[in-house]
């Protein structure tokens, strides 16, 4: 077993609900007392939810401690106040020329760390840019390169190489999106204009292990809780999409950040003190929904036939 779980005989009361929580089911009843099955491929997983739900604190997984396990208040958050809150959350790409605290940028890393993640452990890792030497550095990186792959793109054999490795999808991504972004982005820095990172005072990096199980997922649950502790905090924030890849395209540049070459950045997150205050809220919908009920399956059979 990968992390050992130990159900205390004399604690425990045999109420079952640590097994009815088990994410991995690896903590079952028998005759009223917890068994921990042992499977040869597959085990506790650390999501800590036995420990969080026991009235006796009478499990014991390896690398959890009771004494981080809050009590949870008693009171569920207000609906229309979150509501409210996320309604008025903007992407921000004008910042007061002023640095974000550290104090506040721990406060923002504390909350993306309780998402649901896809695979716990959490698999993410985190950067924090909040230095105005690095912030230029990068910036300066990001023009170099994307400049540089720009003019690559020029050469026939150089597009149809990157198709292949890049595959359809993410090949029409980069030619139809990134690239003409990549060059208005490029021709504002030679005129003195940063759109690539709009002088954020800070840029947060979430970034993984290639191979890590559900590592880009995880990456972006913690970047959206953070946008969210970012608002309530009142700061501003907006993604980049242009960063990443030449992060991870870059070896040299990937070095200067002190990320690890197995890993890549799956999200990056600006943020700052917004110099512009919006008024009112922006309508968002989904693109579409529905529910499945009889009389809609059976119309889309029909339509099949």
């Amino acid at each position: 077993m990968r992390n050992r779980v130990v159900v205390s005989k004399e604690t425990c009361t045999g109420c079952g609900l640590c097994s009815q929580v088990c994410s991995k089911k690896i903590l079952k009843m028998n005759h009223r007392k917890v068994e921990v099955v042992d499977y040869p491929d597959w085990g506790c997983c650390q999501c800590g939810l036995c420990m969080s739900v026991c009235p006796t604190r009478s499990i014991q997984v390896a690398g959890l401690n009771y004494d981080e396990f809050v009590a949870l208040p008693e009171d569920e958050v207000d609906i229309e106040a979150l509501e409210g809150m996320l309604s008025s959350r903007r992407s921000i790409r004008r910042f007061e020329d002023r640095s974000v605290e550290r104090g506040v940028l721990d406060q923002v890393l504390r909350v993306s760390a309780m998402t649901p993640v896809g695979s716990p452990p959490s698999s993410v890792q985190v950067l924090v840019l909040d230095e105005k030497e690095y912030l230029d550095e990068l910036f300066q990186d990001t023009v170099r390169c994307w400049k540089k792959l720009t003019q690559s793109m020029k050469n026939p054999i150089y597009r149809f190489v990157s198709r292949r490795i890049a595959g359809a999808s993410q090949y029409h991504a980069l030619t139809s999106h990134a690239l003409p972004s990549a060059r208005v982005c490029c021709e504002n820095a030679d005129n003195g204009k940063n759109i690539f990172t709009f002088d954020a005072p800070a840029i947060i990096f979430f970034h993984g292990h290639k191979l890590g199980v559900c590592v880009v997922e995880n990456c972006w649950l913690a970047a959206s809780y953070a946008t969210i502790a970012a608002r309530a905090l009142g700061l501003g924030s907006t993604f980049s999409g242009m960063i990443p890849p030449i992060v991870n395209m870059n070896g040299g540049v990937k070095r200067k950040l002190g990320i690890p070459e197995e890993n890549d950045i799956h999200s990056c997150l600006m943020l700052g003190y917004p110099a512009v205050k919006f008024k009112r809220k922006i309508p968002r919908e989904h693109k579409d929904v529905r529910y499945l009920t009889q009389s809609e399956t059976q119309r889309v059979r029909e339509r099949c036939q």
